[in-house]
């Protein structure tokens, strides 16, 4: 439900066009408009907040079944990492050195697999 909240504030403040004018040539070599980025953003924190995102910006329009097929992949490949990072990797004591190359790793993974999406939708 937040998700239907934050973007519905981003549309009205204008926010969610500056969004899409700033990440919209990098989120073009995946074949996604601007406004993926905020799925991806969203899904770094949460995947259920990331599926919120782009349920949000499926119904205000910014983005399309095409987009969400996508960008599904990533969500799942990057979801919740800062999350996991205090639930799991905190608790088992994991050096925080080795966290930019575990984060790294995930959104690699999660490029990836939008770059094939894009080749294969």
């Amino acid at each position: 439900m937040m998700a239907f909240v934050i973007i519905k504030i981003l549309s009205l403040t204008g926010f969610l066009s500056v969004l899409a004018t700033v990440f919209g040539p990098v989120m073009a070599l995946f074949g996604v408009p601007g406004e993926g980025a905020a799925v991806l953003m969203a899904a770094v924190m949460s995947m259920g907040g990331g599926v919120g995102v782009a349920v949000g910006l499926l119904n205000e329009g910014a983005l399309h079944a095409r987009d969400i097929a996508i960008l599904a992949p990533a969500i799942y490949l990057m979801g919740s990492t800062i999350q996991y990072a205090g639930r799991i990797l905190g608790v088992i004591g994991t050096e925080g050195r080795h966290y930019p190359i575990m984060f790294g790793i995930c959104i690699l993974n999660a490029l990836m697999a939008m770059f094939v999406m894009n080749l294969l939708v």
